[in-house]
Parts: C-alpha cells; sequence; structure tokens
C-alpha cells in the first residue's frame, strides 16, 4: 500500500496521519484515556486565524539567552529547538512547518518578561508561547490570559500556579511539580540514609543558604520547616544576593560551627560550583546539598573535582531510561555537546505536549479547544508523566510526594555527583545508585 492511499473509508492517508501527529518522536500523549496521536483534517483547509493551512505556524520561547541564567537559556532554547526539528521532519502541526521565535528576558527583571509577552502575543501572535522562567509575581501571566495563548512553563514556583489559580487562568501550565516538594522529598531520603546506616551526622543541625528571591527562599523554609519537624535545628540560616562569588563570610560561619548538613537553595550553576571550590579548601563533616544548578552541564566544568559527593535535586529531570537516553543521544548529535538534565528535555516535552494536542484540536488558533483538550492530558515524556494535579491547579503532579505511582506523576529526582557521574539515587524505579558518603568525609 502507498503513502498516498487511504487508510480508512474517510480517506485518511499515511501522510495525512503523520501530518496530524505533528512529534512522533518519544515518548506519547493519553487524553480522555485514549492513547496515541491525532490526525487534523485532510482537506487542506483551516479556519486558524493564525494564517492558512500551510502557512508557517509561530510558537514563541521566552529564555535567557544572554547574562548570568544563560546556562540554563540555551538548555532552554535547544530543547525546543529539537522538538521543533522533530515535529517539522515529520509534517509540521497540520500541515503547518513550526517556527521558534525567541524573545531574550536575560537578567529576569519582570519588565523583560511583559515585554517579552506582549511581543509574542501581540506582534508575532504565536499559537503557543514556551519559557523556563517567568517572572516571580507573575506580572506577564495577564498578556497570556487575555490572548488565551497555551503557555508553559518550568519555572517551579507555586506562587505563579496559585497566581493562575486564583484569578482563573486556566492556559497557564507549569510543566513541573512545584519548589514546595523539595523539602517534603528530601527529609524522608535523610531518614533512610540515617536509618541504614549509610550516614551518620556529625550533628542534627543545617546551614540553610539561599539567595534572596522568593523560589530560593521559599525552597528553604519549606524544608526548614521540615526538618525541623523531626527535631534538626537550624542554627545558621543566611540569605545572598544572586550571582555570588564570594562565600567566605558564610563558610566561616559554617567552619565555626559545622552543621550536619549544608543545604543550599541557591540555583545558579555559577554561585554553586564557586561554594562548592571554596568548601573544598577546608571541608566540614557536612553532607553538602546543592538545589537545580548542579544539573546545568557547566556546573561540573567550573566545580571540577570539588563536585564530587554533591547531593542534588530537581522536579523535573531527563529520565535516566530509554526515553531519556534516546534525547540525551539526540542532544548530543545535534549540538555536540551534553544536555543539562533538567530544562532541555523539559522544554523538549512541553513543545510536543502541545503540538499534539494542537493537532488534535485541528486548529492551532483555536485556544479554547487547545485549552479544553490540554486539561485532559497524560504526557508519557523524556522528563516522566505529565498530569495535572487538577483542572485548576495546573502543574505536573510529583512522584512519589504526592501520587505513589510512577505513570501518573513526574518524579522527583535526587542525584549524586560520584567521580564526575551523575547518578540518580532515588526515586526507585529510577535509581542507578545509591547515596555514598562524600570524599571529604
Amino acid at each position: 500500500m502507498s503513502d498516498d492511499s487511504a487508510q480508512s473509508g474517510k480517506g485518511v492517508s499515511r501522510r495525512d496521519f503523520v501530518t496530524g501527529l505533528g512529534a512522533a518522536g518519544i515518548g506519547g500523549l493519553v487524553v480522555g484515556g485514549v492513547a496515541g496521536y491525532f490526525v487534523a483534517p485532510d482537506d487542506g483547509t483551516s479556519s486558524s486565524s493564525g494564517g492558512a493551512s500551510g502557512d508557517d505556524l509561530k510558537i514563541g520561547s521566552v529564555s535567557p539567552v544572554t547574562g548570568p541564567y544563560s546556562g540554563d537559556g540555551e538548555e532552554m532554547v535547544r530543547g525546543q529547538e529539537i522538538a521543533v526539528s522533530e515535529i517539522n521532519d515529520n509534517g509540521g502541526v497540520g500541515g503547518r512547518k513550526l517556527v521558534l521565535v525567541t524573545a531574550d528576558v536575560s537578567d529576569l527583571a519582570p519588565e523583560n518578561y511583559v515585554q517579552a509577552a506582549q511581543r509574542l502575543v501581540n506582534q508575532e501572535k504565536v499559537a503557543a508561547v514556551f519559557s523556563g522562567y517567568v517572572s516571580n509575581n507573575s506580572t506577564e501571566f495577564s498578556v497570556y490570559a487575555d490572548a488565551g495563548v497555551p503557555t508553559f512553563h518550568l519555572n517551579t514556583l507555586q506562587a505563579n500556579v496559585d497566581f493562575a489559580t486564583d484569578n482563573g487562568m486556566d492556559n497557564i501550565y507549569q510543566g513541573c511539580p512545584s519548589e514546595i516538594w523539595y523539602g517534603k522529598g528530601f527529609v524522608p531520603l535523610m531518614e533512610e540514609w540515617i536509618g541504614s546506616g549509610a550516614w551518620t551526622p556529625s550533628a542534627k543541625t543545617v546551614a540553610v543558604v539561599t539567595s534572596n528571591d522568593p523560589y530560593s527562599i521559599s525552597i528553604a523554609k519549606a524544608f526548614q520547616s521540615e526538618v525541623e519537624g523531626i527535631g534538626w535545628n537550624v542554627p545558621i540560616y543566611e540569605e545572598i544576593t544572586a550571582p555570588n562569588a564570594d562565600w567566605g563570610p558564610i563558610l566561616s560561619k559554617i567552619r565555626a560551627n559545622p552543621p550536619g548538613l549544608i543545604y543550599v537553595t541557591d540555583y545558579i550553576p555559577g554561585d554553586l560550583a564557586s561554594f562548592a571550590k571554596q568548601f573544598a579548601n577546608s571541608p566540614t563533616p557536612s553532607l553538602l546539598y546543592q538545589q537545580y544548578g548542579p544539573s546545568i552541564p557547566e556546573y561540573l566544568e567550573l566545580a571540577g573535582d570539588a563536585g564530587y559527593g554533591v547531593i542534588w535535586s530537581t522536579t523535573i529531570g531527563t529520565l535516566p531510561d530509554k526515553v531519556g537516553e534516546d534525547f540525551l543521544a539526540m542532544y548530543q548529535q545535534a549540538y555536540n555537546s551534553q544536555a543539562g538534565l533538567s530544562q532541555a528535555g523539559g522544554q523538549y516535552d512541553m513543545v510536543r505536549l502541545w503540538a499534539q494536542t494542537a493537532a488534535m484540536a485541528g486548529d492551532p488558533y483555536d485556544f479554547t479547544q487547545v485549552n479544553k483538550l490540554l486539561k485532559s492530558v497524560i504526557f508519557r515524556g523524556v522528563s516522566g508523566t505529565v498530569r495535572w494535579i487538577s483542572d485548576t491547579e495546573l502543574a505536573a503532579a510529583p512522584f512519589p510526594d504526592l501520587v505513589n505511582d510512577p505513570s501518573l506523576a513526574m518524579p522527583h529526582l535526587t542525584y549524586q555527583i560520584q567521580q564526575g557521574k551523575q547518578v540518580p539515587i532515588s526515586p526507585d524505579p529510577y535509581t542507578q545508585g545509591s547515596f555514598e558518603l562524600p570524599p571529604w568525609m
């Protein structure tokens, strides 16, 4: 049977199927309990307000491609680019090729986010927006909400989710669990290591070090509450302004009163690598946890041997399974460099999730229908399963912190850097190693 011959009484050819499929790569979509991909009408017509069938279809990327967060911004754009390339190679969305329009938010100032949103929505007329970070006060959300444009971000901030929920903004999706799960997920691991004898803390104390932004502070406070709940004390709590290079004053306090655990919630890889190197000059008998930043490739380059033994976690990460490994191989082939373990895969997933849903809707600019379909999505991507907590709380549910089923939630991954390698040590079934005492201990 040829590619152009009919596959059913409706005359849907294999070529039509691929055109409607759009992103037939790694992972898949389940909507309303029906698995698979979805075809666009095969008559060549479109009611799209964004242009006729066959015209390029613009989608927006809001990413910090310059400035102190550009390492992560590069990961975001590259993940989006791989998805766009894959979708276009399979015929696009409803026969339309995707074009990625990037808006740089540089230093993450709120006004940059507003300007990016206005440009993408009002001037570029994009069919969807994908962002790694968003403003902490959600100031740009009203631009997206007024237009109804499906907007996806991985900012990992419960305040963003609450803002969208409280204001009925049902087109803004956080494609990962929120930061409140970091503390809730790490304390049980601590107790597990202690209970098994793998770690005997030198003291039941923690030095909490955070940057002074709402995201980092939220993680720090949530963790402090959780760890104090099991009888530990937090005698050292320090806030810094990121980016920060001189950790001397804080490390002096730590060395004067060595804690059992150092918990750092600054997320800039350069800051965290600098902390690890300065700590390594005269380490204390403390576990060192650094939140998220070590997932970015430049961290290992900057920290070197000082990163060995560091523990870190992310509520969105490329899984150490066949699905994740295939994506990492694609990234390596495309850019001749190693992918980070968070934003690249997450953005790749979000673009494909939207593309498959938009293809099912038939018209990517029918935002009402696209958003309706998105509410019932269960999507298995390279970062695990995206399934919203509820129809109104549009954030991915975490496994095992909230949902004890990896087929219905996204894993909260914890890694330890062992001999220069990122080794996932929690949760099962994604582990590839176990916790080890750091070399300085």
